[in-house]
């Protein structure tokens, strides 16, 4: 093999110097640069990204209170309309209810006037058919005559004695 030959040695030392400066100052002054750039981008744009998602993050934890203190507020007055409602729904109810008392009180009180003033006229007309059978029933039965006015006593004391 020649690369083990002694006489080549010189030569391709040289050449292994010459192809590795080569080889190094290319990658001192055009790759590492480049390589460095980007990773400096890189670094700049991960701190970046960092940096806004922390602003995001509080804008969201923010965002999210605001939510929560909104909601917080929306149960609260929903609570009250509920509650003041519900009040003035038994407030009308009440009231409703008073209304219908009173005026199931002034039908009741008209029913039992109603009632008396039927239950007196039915009296009176059962008196009056009362006196007139009895005066029927005395002409009749007796060959005498009675007058209107003892017949109304006669009957008025029975009434009595019944009641």
């Amino acid at each position: 093999m020649p690369q083990l030959n002694p006489e080549f040695f010189v030569s391709q030392l040289f050449w292994l110097v010459v192809t590795f400066s080569f080889l190094f100052v290319f990658l001192w002054r055009v790759s590492l640069p480049r390589i460095g750039n980007v990773l400096e981008k890189r670094d700049r744009k991960v701190t970046e990204d960092l940096t806004a998602a922390k602003e995001l993050q509080a804008e969201a934890s923010q965002i999210q209170e605001k939510i929560e203190k909104q909601l917080k507020q929306a149960r609260t007055d929903a609570s009250e309309m509920i509650k003041s409602s519900s009040i003035a729904l038994q407030d009308k109810a009440q009231t409703e209810l008073k209304k219908l008392d009173k005026e199931l009180e002034t039908k009741i009180d008209e029913s039992a006037k109603a009632i008396d003033k039927s239950k007196s006229e039915s009296v009176s007309q059962i008196q009056e058919q009362i006196h007139e059978i009895t005066k029927l029933t005395l002409t009749k039965v007796a060959t005498f005559n009675v007058s209107d006015d003892e017949i109304k006593k006669a009957v008025s004391n029975s009434e009595r004695s019944i009641n």
